[in-house]
């Protein structure tokens, strides 16, 4: 079994939603977003190429973890109680985190998300020595 474990460093930003131009109909993916999905992108370039691997056409399992920062305006007992992991983060929406990681690795991990037969996504808060990140690990069979 191959695989590939890699992190982006940054807050976690989940898939935004497409905005329309009013008067053209034309719809675009918001900034943040695509400058994320860039980040996601770049990482994985580097892991790709560090590991002397090429794009992969068979299917494949992906583990996303996302660590996000804890609000300073909580107190200690919620910010220790985050820390532990007895209260995880709401925003952004672990499906949105998941498709935007996806959507940057595509084309350079695999040639198309729909080659991913399982997902296991999961989110918590970091702890104050830790800054915010995704860590992607990739499992696939073959030879590539």
């Amino acid at each position: 079994m191959n695989n590939l474990n890699f992190v982006i460093y940054g807050d976690p930003v989940g898939k935004g939603r497409p905005r329309f131009v009013r008067k053209t109909g034309v719809a675009y993916t918001p900034k943040k977003t695509k400058d994320y999905e860039t980040s996601c992108g770049q990482a994985a370039w580097v892991a790709m190429n560090k590991n002397k691997l090429k794009p992969f056409y068979g299917n494949c399992s992906v583990k996303i973890v996302a660590f996000l920062k804890i609000p300073k305006s909580w107190n200690k007992r919620k910010t220790l109680e985050a820390q532990l992991g007895m209260v995880t983060p709401s925003l952004p929406d672990i499906d949105n985190i998941a498709k935007s990681v996806l959507d940057g690795i595509e084309g350079i991990v695999f040639a198309n998300d729909k080659q991913i037969f399982h997902l296991e996504v999961t989110k918590r808060y970091v702890d104050e020595e830790t800054k915010p990140q995704v860590q992607v690990s990739v499992f696939w069979e073959g030879a590539e």
